[in-house]
């Protein structure tokens, strides 16, 4: 019999609640509650079809350090997976890894509680794992980057760029010796938290924490391989059909506009020895809608805008409103008329753009007191410029901050 496998990435409990509100029947962030959704649809589906193996390729978490409601939801799913006998693999994420660390991250729990059918990948591994229709091998590889090298005396004070040549050549060396003690007999799967140089990036880009390393695809392919899982990108994609089928499922739910065009869900994979079936099955996500409009020639804008935000509005959508308008206009937009022909949308952020002949002036926020703090400084100008995309830039420029301090000081150490 075939062995079954629903591979799931990139949940992200956490990430995208600036765009939802909180439900007043449970206290919980709507956005939150289409997160939870998402992964009981893909466990529902995993139970329903008894399927071998439930595995998901990082990236639990907005950040390592989750709020104890997103560690409950998530943990709640796994002991449905347990009970009902599937066997489940976390592979660590670069979100799920406490920046520095190498010997903690936000799965730690579920290793210390030795929960039943759970395997943790945090370190590389090579493994024979057991299941009702058969045996097969898992070679699992958490997030890498190059701060567990430059903990070692020999590589501190080598070149970031050094340091990264170095990396890829260890992993794609420690692959071949992985693939050198397989039974070609068994089926084998490879998963993996990383960045592909075939692989087209979408919004994880401003989830990024520091910095990203990119492999050769041509790592994975080897004769002995039959599925290769990844996580980290958010957008799905089939990297290779066959021989061996590399994927990535992508994220599960849409985290912000940059996934408004992608559909998201989770692969079943039916799997035999040289023999692999796949398929997307979508979770039916959210809706995010933007409307967008120039209205610097319009005698009344708030009537065409009006006009296209009722074109464009799914019921319980995540909805943007972005348009262009002179400085003398203003006083022709009715912000009410606009608010009451959304309200079918979830939420709506509205954005103009005050087109004007003079130049932008110093934002007056930004004084010597908010300014001598670069984080103060950045979320106050994003406030006025981004204010959709504020809190992932903000984290962003935090760990690039981390990561420019670690490079200067961990050799020294």
């Amino acid at each position: 019999m075939p062995i079954q496998l629903i591979h799931v990435s990139d949940i992200h409990f956490g990430s995208g609640e600036s765009h939802g509100r909180v439900n007043p029947l449970t206290g919980l962030n709507v956005r939150f509650e289409d997160f939870v959704k998402a992964l009981a649809k893909t466990v529902d589906f995993a139970i329903e079809k008894n399927v071998d193996v439930f595995l998901f390729s990082g990236d639990a978490y907005r950040n390592a350090s989750p709020e104890p409601v997103y560690q409950k939801m998530f943990a709640s799913e796994l002991k449905r997976l347990s009970n009902a006998g599937i066997q489940t693999i976390l592979v660590v994420g670069n979100h799920d890894q406490i920046l520095r660390s190498t010997s903690s991250h936000s799965m730690s729990v579920f290793q210390s509680l030795e929960v039943p059918g759970v395997i943790t990948i945090d370190k590389p591994t090579n493994r024979v794992i057991d299941t009702a229709n058969g045996a097969f091998q898992l070679i699992g590889l958490p997030h890498i980057t190059r701060h567990q090298m430059m903990t070692l005396e020999k590589y501190a004070n080598l070149p970031a760029a050094t340091l990264d040549r170095l990396l890829v050549e260890k992993i794609t060396d420690m692959l071949r010796g992985y693939y050198e003690s397989l039974d070609p007999t068994l089926p084998t799967v490879v998963t993996a938290h990383m960045s592909l140089d075939r692989a087209l990036a979408g919004i994880e880009q401003e989830l990024l924490i520091g910095y990203t390393l990119t492999f050769p695809v041509e790592m994975f392919i080897d004769s002995r391989v039959d599925y290769v899982a990844l996580g980290h990108i958010h957008r799905h994609q089939v990297i290779r059909e066959q021989h061996p089928t590399i994927t990535y499922a992508g994220s599960l739910e849409r985290v912000d506009f940059g996934e408004e065009r992608e559909d998201k869900g989770f692969i079943h994979v039916i799997m035999e020895r040289k023999n692999v079936e796949f398929k997307f099955h979508s979770i039916d996500p959210r809706p995010f809608v933007t409307v967008e409009a120039d209205l610097t020639n319009s005698e009344d804008p708030t009537s065409r805008l009006r006009e296209k935000i009722e074109k464009a509005i799914k019921p319980g959508c995540v909805l943007r409103v972005r348009y262009k308008i002179n400085q003398e206009q203003i006083e022709l937009i009715n912000e009410d008329v606009l608010q009451a022909c959304s309200r079918e949308a979830l939420t709506c952020k509205i954005y103009p753009e005050i087109v004007s002949n003079h130049s932008r002036a110093r934002l007056p926020q930004l004084t010597e007191t908010s300014v001598s703090s670069p984080i103060s400084a950045l979320e106050t100008y994003l406030d006025e410029v981004a204010p959709d995309r504020k809190d992932q830039l903000v984290e962003r420029a935090r760990a690039m901050m981390e990561e420019i301090d670690c490079d200067l000081h961990c050799g020294q150490s």
